[in-house]
């Protein structure tokens, strides 16, 4: 017997309110949100990773504190469920691969934020399959099975989704496509994570682009900006790094067969360029090419993901 996932999909409770916390390199935000995901009110601040995880743990602890009462006091909703999401490799212990978090390594992310907020439990998440998890719930990707989403940004990163859930992988560690190896005009292979390098993410990322732009006129371009100026440099770079992106987002679809690919993250504001690229590789390189659409949330989509998250632990079954 099979199952429909519809048929199975939670639905939200009516009667309370939840909590999401986006942790970040540079900024920090808590949301409330009610039931329907909806965000009510929200709490940003520098995050200040040089100065250690304790205090931003503490002033998210705070925030969330507040925006609990604005729920009581204001809104006459108990919060229910709180949710984190954070860049990185989140593992009960420790969360790796996070670079601009400091101090992050050796923290029990989920038990810490538990003991700040008084609560019994905090669900946790890797940022950007947070983010998928609110494209499938919420998003382009409901109803996909699978799906894949993208995340182009500062850095590049991906989750894919099936049956109704975002694959976390044997490590938590799903996803992390800046270490796919693109290749190398010599043939052999390029320098990867042993090296302490991400080949992809170096070749496409936002932030290599914006290096390989100032290197070329002396200012860092966005990727909005670089992908669509009419300079021939401008153009050799972005074509250089669309094709070395669409190569890479190819493969996937044919390893995974998805029913789309939806595609998110700051990049996103060169859409126009971006998505016909990977359309039309897509088309030539892939038996059963997926649609390529772009995500529901363009921004803020981490913080998204963890009140999606939170409200995945509001839910009962759909009576049948």
């Amino acid at each position: 017997m099979t199952t429909d996932p519809a048929a199975t999909r939670p639905h939200p409770r009516p009667d309370g309110a939840v909590i999401g916390i986006d942790f970040g390199g540079t900024k920090t935000e808590v949301a409330l949100a009610d039931a329907t995901g909806t965000l009510v009110r929200r709490i940003r601040f520098a995050t200040r990773p040089e100065q250690g995880p304790d205090q931003v743990l503490a002033r998210a602890a705070a925030a969330a504190r507040e925006l609990t009462e604005h729920a009581r006091a204001g809104l006459g909703l108990p919060v229910l469920a709180h949710a984190a999401v954070s860049p990185g490799v989140i593992q009960p212990d420790r969360i790796l691969l996070t670079p601009n978090l400091p101090g992050w390594e050796n923290l029990a992310l989920a038990d810490r934020l538990a003991l700040e907020l008084g609560v019994d439990s905090v669900a946790m998440a890797n940022d950007v399959r947070a983010g998928a998890l609110a494209e499938l719930r919420r998003g382009a990707l409901r109803d996909a099975d699978p799906g894949v989403y993208l995340s182009l940004g500062t850095g590049v990163s991906a989750a894919l989704t099936v049956g109704g859930r975002v694959l976390a992988g044997a490590h938590q560690a799903s996803g992390e496509i800046a270490y796919l190896d693109p290749g190398h005009p010599a043939g052999a292979p390029a320098p990867g994570f042993a090296d302490g390098r991400a080949p992809l993410e170096e070749l496409v990322g936002g932030k290599a682009l914006a290096e390989r732009s100032a290197d070329a006129f002396g200012e860092e371009l966005t990727a909005g900006r670089l992908f669509t100026s009419e300079h021939p440099a401008a153009r050799w770079i972005a074509r250089q790094a669309l094709d070395v992106l669409a190569t890479a987002v190819a493969n996937i679809a044919v390893l995974v067969d998805p029913e789309r690919v939806v595609v998110g993250g700051g990049m996103m504001a060169a859409e126009a360029v971006i998505l016909p690229a990977l359309a039309g590789r897509l088309a030539r390189a892939v038996p059963f090419p997926p649609a390529v659409l772009p995500a529901r949330f363009t921004s803020d989509a981490s913080l998204h993901g963890a009140i999606t998250l939170a409200l995945d632990h509001l839910r009962v079954p759909a009576a049948h």
